[in-house]
């Protein structure tokens, strides 16, 4: 039994590190310097579409047994693939991935030698990643038992000092309805609803080695529950780490110096930690980014060697090519891809929301699918970004 449950928290440890990238520490921080003395309607949002929204796609591709082309083929072979396509775009090459080799950049300039640019810290952070990704059967183990735990404990050590005797936090000129839809918007930016779909897989085999665990009711009955205590596990962990994080930056922002958004908690690490204990904070940011490059990588090379190279070739030419890809596109800077990303995100995440409610009524009521308000949602998401 206890073999049985360390298992599960080993996977719920690797689900919380693959979720809880650049995005989920820097939009919090953004998010409470922002909210002020209105945080606490700022994060009630956070967690409803950056906790709430994830373990929804979790559960959904559960029942699905992370096959993605059946859940997203719900709505037509051709649209599906399309979905795919995308959501593989944003959460790797050109999305995540980039994204998260430039918060580390920025996160660790101060300590950086003189003459490392954006472009030569994003060739060595793809090296390491590559480095890592050779053994992806160990994926899951090095995650869950490795990494994540260090970034518990620097994160949490930040938290900690930082909610002990803080100021309080200024007063901002925004209502509380307003710091509520911030908190909404900010967990789209998180990538966490469209992450959920692709990492779902990754671990459902950690628990399933074949077609044997899914034979009988029992069997995926016990497969379902260890995954959905794991997804837990790590729904948990997202929503502690939002509240420490926004208190954090809704109490500290205004005493910082001028710096950049992506630099907000290497900033407020040097003011609580100081510039020795700064570092090890900002080394915890460097490897919460490569504990979500890792995997993200691991399912784009696969994707790519798949789709695109029909199986033939090296596996590791399908590795190279999505973290050259992620190399040139990192250079646009966090904020950059940001604003690249802000668009297809509001477009496409209410259907996304949609289909997934209703796959799961499909697989646990045989409720059957509708494709005209998947469709609809997409159409008033276009409609609201191009005309409101």
């Amino acid at each position: 039994m206890a073999s049985k449950n360390a298992g599960v928290v080993t996977a719920g440890l690797a689900l919380f590190s693959m979720f809880f990238g650049a995005g989920d520490l820097i939009w919090p921080l953004i998010l409470g310097g922002q909210a002020g003395d209105h945080n606490l309607s700022a994060l009630l949002g956070l967690l409803i579409s950056g906790v709430s929204l994830p373990l929804l796609g979790l559960v959904a591709m559960m029942l699905f047994r992370g096959d993605y082309y059946a859940f997203f083929g719900q709505i037509g072979r051709i649209p599906g693939i399309i979905l795919i396509f995308i959501i593989q775009a944003i959460l790797g090459p050109f999305g995540s991935t980039p994204r998260l080799i430039s918060l580390s950049h920025a996160t660790l300039k101060p300590y950086l030698p003189d003459g490392i640019s954006l472009l030569t810290f994003s060739a060595c952070a793809c090296l390491v990643v590559f480095f890592f990704t050779c053994k992806k059967s160990r994926v899951v183990d090095l995650l869950g038992m490795l990494l994540c735990p260090v970034l518990l404990v620097a994160l949490g050590l930040l938290v900690g000092v930082g909610m002990y005797h803080p100021p309080a936090p200024e007063a901002m000129n925004i209502s509380s309805q307003g710091a509520f839809f911030s908190g909404l918007n900010v967990g789209y930016n998180t990538l966490d609803l469209i992450a959920s779909f692709i990492f779902a897989p990754l671990v459902l085999s950690y628990f399933c080695k074949g077609d044997s665990d899914y034979a009988t009711p029992e069997s995926r009955r016990h497969v379902f529950g260890k995954m959905l205590k794991a997804s837990l596990i790590a729904g948990g962990l997202l929503a502690a780490m939002y509240i420490g994080l926004t208190y954090v930056a809704s109490y500290y922002t205004p005493l910082l110096p001028p710096h950049h958004p992506e630099e907000r908690l290497g900033a407020i690490s040097v003011y609580l930690l100081g510039t020795k204990g700064a570092f090890f904070s900002c080394m915890a940011v460097a490897l919460s980014c490569l504990t979500t490059a890792i995997p993200i990588t691991v399912i784009t090379a696969d994707y790519i060697h798949k789709n695109f190279m029909k199986g033939k070739g090296s596996y590791y030419l399908a590795l190279m090519i999505s973290l050259v890809l992620a190399m040139v596109v990192s250079n646009l800077g966090f904020m950059g891809i940001a604003s690249m990303l802000a668009p297809i995100l509001q477009i496409i995440c209410p259907g996304l929301i949609i289909l997934s409610v209703f796959n799961i009524l499909y697989k646990l009521y045989e409720m059957q699918i509708r494709r005209s308000p998947v469709y609809a949602a997409f159409a008033l998401s276009i409609a609201a970004y191009f005309i409101w």
